[in-house]
């Protein structure tokens, strides 16, 4: 149960729902890009530095699914 209130407080930190969507891709890629890199250099998938990199990624992708639903309703 402390995983979850942890993971609440992780998406709370990142307040990106102002950025603009060219920001939030710009930044997705930047997160990504850095995994690769992390992947390349030998950090394990389950290590802490990529699973804080897998949140903030899900934080910002979160909010481009809910900016798409937006415009399909």
């Amino acid at each position: 149960m402390g995983v979850l209130v942890s993971r609440r407080e992780d998406y709370a930190q990142y307040d990106i729902s102002h950025f603009s969507d060219e920001t939030l891709q710009d930044t997705m890629k930047s997160i990504l890009s850095q995994m690769e890199e992390a992947v390349q250099q030998g950090e394990s998938l389950t290590s802490e530095y990529m699973v804080q990199l897998s949140q903030q990624l899900d934080a910002f992708v979160l909010v481009a699914q809910i900016r798409k639903m937006r415009c399909l309703i």
